[in-house]
Order: structure tokens, then C-alpha cells, then sequence
């Protein structure tokens, strides 16, 4: 591992449980900027480091601090959101992967940026958060409850949020893309003597 992949993580795990204090309270499962943040850390820092902050996040919490919307300890990783808390790593990963492998300064860089944050980085969470709510609240059992309470609410924040997160992943990405942040100057040095080469 590099260290300035785990400044990096630590960074940006920092920001996420500020960010996470943010909360709209609607029912079981409520409006948070929380995803908005795990699309840009995959984005941004790529597969393991964009991993590697959730699994942070959730192993400081579990040992607590409340690094989760204010709260820490088990309870916050078996209660109603558990299952949308446990894919916050594989999201990351997942949107790291394949924004990674998206080329910057195309016409579809924004769009494909877009398609990946929102399916990878977010919508993917709605599977194992719908199984897990009606697990633990057996009133939303009824499918139709069940992604009323999970999934239907949301669907338009995490577009917007998905529209945000591409806007500033294509603008950063292109001073500071996943290699240069993890590697730093040296590594574009060492690219840029390849070319010449």
C-alpha cells in the first residue's frame, strides 16, 4: 500500500462522516448525501483505496466511533440501513474499477461517468438494503412496502446526486486522475519520460 493512498482514505473517510450528519429522516431508511460521497471516493481514488476508506469507515464505527450519520457500534451495522452500510465498500470498488477504465476528454466521458456512479455506485446498494430492511422490519415485508420504503423515495436524489458526483469527477479527473492522486508527481513524470522515450 502507499501512503498517500491512505492519506487519501483517511481523507476522504473524514469528509464522508461529516457529511453523513446529514440527514433527512423520512421513514426506516433516510435522505443522506452519503452515496454521493462513495461515488466520488471509487471515482476519484480508484478500486482499493475507494474500497479500502469504506472498509475504514465501517471498522472504526463497529470499534466506536461514529463515523456513520452520527452513531457508532453494532447496532448501526445490524439495524434498518445495514445492508446498503455493508455494500458501501463493493460500491466503491465497483465505481473505481470502471470509471477507471472510461478514457477522459471524449463526448461520452460525462454520460459513461454518469451510467457508472449511478448503477455501480449507488443503485447496486438498493438489492442487499431492500433484503436486509424487510429482514429486520417484517411490517415492509410486502415487496411493494418494501421498495416503497427503500428504493422508490430515492430514485430521483440519487440521479441528481449521480449528476453532481460526474460533473466534478470529469472536472477533477482531468488535473488529478486516479494514478496521479495515488502516485503522485513522480508517477507523471515517470509516464511522461515513457512518451518521450
Amino acid at each position: 500500500m502507499r501512503y498517500r493512498g491512505l492519506v487519501f482514505s483517511a481523507l476522504f473517510a473524514a469528509m464522508f462522516a461529516v457529511l453523513s450528519l446529514v440527514s433527512i429522516p423520512i421513514g426506516p431508511v433516510p435522505v443522506t448525501i452519503e452515496n454521493l460521497v462513495i461515488m466520488l471516493t471509487g471515482a476519484l481514488l480508484g478500486p482499493w483505496y475507494g474500497g479500502l476508506t469504506y472498509l475504514i469507515v465501517i471498522g472504526l464505527d463497529v470499534l466506536g466511533l461514529p463515523l456513520i450519520g452520527g452513531h457508532a457500534g453494532i447496532g448501526t451495522l445490524l439495524g434498518a440501513t445495514a445492508g446498503y452500510i455493508w455494500s458501501w465498500p463493493i460500491l466503491a470498488w465497483l465505481t473505481g474499477f470502471f470509471v477507471g477504465k472510461i478514457k477522459m476528454r471524449t463526448r461520452r466521458e460525462f454520460w459513461l461517468i454518469f451510467i457508472v456512479l449511478f448503477i455501480f455506485g449507488d443503485a447496486l446498494s438498493y438489492i442487499p438494503g431492500v433484503f436486509w430492511l424487510r429482514h429486520v422490519a417484517p411490517a415492509i415485508r410486502p415487496w411493494g412496502k418494501a421498495l416503497m420504503a427503500g428504493v422508490i423515495p430515492f430514485l430521483p436524489g440519487d440521479l441528481i446526486k449521480a449528476l453532481i458526483a460526474s460533473a466534478i469527477v470529469v472536472i477533477v479527473r482531468r488535473v488529478y486522475p486516479q494514478h496521479r492522486i495515488i502516485h503522485g508527481e513522480q508517477f507523471m513524470t515517470k509516464r511522461e519520460n515513457t512518451r518521450i522515450s
